[in-house]
């Protein structure tokens, strides 16, 4: 019979000696002598029909006995865990939970001897909780209510009224706050800059999106008019191509545009939706202020309790789980730069960064968005808080959403994933929605 020994050699790792007698493993020889001989081709017979004989004279037996061990190791590898279960795990009252691939290694093979392999696992760690409820109530208590002022109304309509402003074609100097559409070329010592020449450029003058200072040259040129000018880059400026750079500018001013920005009344409101009065649009947007402060004042204190808690947990983070939340930050961060219709390797041009730079740089933030993970997961099985099937599905309808997954999208996913993903969003909100109920116990 085979023999596991088993070794915490750390909080979070675990390691299973295997040895196996030579009896247990030998009715496996013809076995891996067929498998190697199918991929393997041996003159006189079809792949796969070499007799074991002629199979080890070709290849030699010490790849048949490597061949043995792996079919052992796979055949027996659930059981061997089940083993370490057992052993380590069961009998404190808690479950063995292994991430990411677990590392194998042969150290004893020989003919006619013992096979001897361990097994390697990275485990989740033991959280050792603070009173959470305690400190979740301590954190609620220093809740803010937060009043929606008339300037923030006020500047919220005017968002509105500028939002469905109409764009008039005017024949005069273009001022600040007009739209308009300029032809420029720009160049360094004679030389064009990159980026620096555009046909019917649009821009709002005012905004600043251009080099700083371009944007007063053009503020009194009609259209038509044609103006060259040297403009000098500031020393801080994002750009260190050109920073504290003289460059040449030559400008033909193509359309000025004023923007008629409409009045705040009932015809205004109506247009907005169903509204009767502008007094009621007006409401309409105060309510919806003071709905998006209470979500922020919400998403604070969750960020608190979280931080408060953390502060006082006791965990070793296994490195495989900070290495994944650096690649899935990687992953968010591209996505985010093509989002923007970037592309990434010029992104980390731009930036002088690498890949493994950032993974680098992010291990600290990335070690904590795990303890986080782990801090509500272990909540959520202490306070026995398990998400819906509909709670599921409507945290997957809100990934999409945040995503821009038509159905379509979604079912090219997979879909497992999506939902276990999904889930550990529906039960998060569980957990954060039961320490809430707290402050009102």
């Amino acid at each position: 019979m085979s023999q596991v020994l088993v070794e915490k050699t750390g909080t979070t790792q675990v390691t299973a000696t295997v040895r196996v007698p030579h009896a247990e493993l030998s009715p496996l020889l013809p076995k891996a002598a067929t498998k190697i001989s199918s991929a393997t081709e041996i003159d006189g017979f079809r792949k796969g029909h070499a007799p074991y004989e002629v199979v080890r004279a070709r290849v030699g037996e010490f790849k048949i006995l490597e061949e043995t061990a792996r079919l052992y190791i796979s055949d027996h590898f659930e059981k061997i865990i089940g083993e370490v279960e057992e052993k380590e795990y069961k009998a404190k009252g808690i479950s063995l939970e292994p991430v990411g691939e677990p590392q194998v290694a042969i150290t004893k093979l020989a003919p006619g001897d013992e096979l001897e392999f361990k097994i390697t696992l990275a485990v989740l760690p033991p959280l050792e909780l603070p009173d959470y409820k305690a400190v979740a109530k301590r954190v609620l208590a220093t809740k803010k209510i937060l009043e929606v002022t008339d300037q923030e109304v006020v500047s919220s309509l005017q968002w509105l009224r500028e939002s469905r402003a109409k764009l008039v074609t005017v024949n005069r100097g273009a001022c600040i706050g007009d739209r308009i559409e300029v032809d420029f070329s720009i160049t360094h010592g004679g030389v064009k800059i990159d980026g620096g020449e555009s046909k019917n450029h649009p821009l709002v003058l005012g905004q600043g999106r251009l080099v700083p200072g371009f944007e007063d040259e053009l503020v009194g040129m009609k259209a038509g008019e044609e103006k060259t000018f040297t403009l000098t880059v500031p020393d801080d400026y994002r750009d260190g191509r050109i920073a504290g750079q003289a460059l040449g500018c030559k400008t033909t001013m193509k359309l000025v545009q004023e923007r008629e920005v409409p009045a705040w009344d009932d015809a205004f409101a109506k247009s907005l939706g169903n509204f009767a009065l502008a007094a009621d649009a007006e409401k309409n947007v105060r309510e919806g202020l003071g709905l998006e402060k209470e979500a922020k004042e919400r998403e604070r204190l969750r960020m608190a309790m979280l931080e408060a808690i953390a502060q006082e947990t006791r965990a070793e983070i296994p490195e495989v789980l900070i290495d994944r939340e650096s690649e899935k930050m990687l992953v968010e961060l591209k996505e985010s730069t093509q989002g923007l219709g970037l592309k990434f390797d010029q992104y980390l041009g731009h930036i002088k960064k690498t890949e493994a730079g950032l993974k680098a740089e992010w291990r600290p933030g990335a070690g904590r968005r795990v303890k986080f993970a782990l801090i509500l997961r272990e909540i959520a099985r202490r306070e026995g808080i398990r998400p819906s099937q509909e709670e599921t599905q409507q945290a997957v309808d809100r990934v999409a959403a945040h995503r821009g997954l038509s159905q379509t999208d979604q079912n090219t996913l997979d879909r497992a994933s999506l939902m276990v993903y999904a889930s550990g969003i529906a039960r998060n909100e569980k957990v954060f929605e039961h320490l809430e109920r707290l402050i009102n116990a």
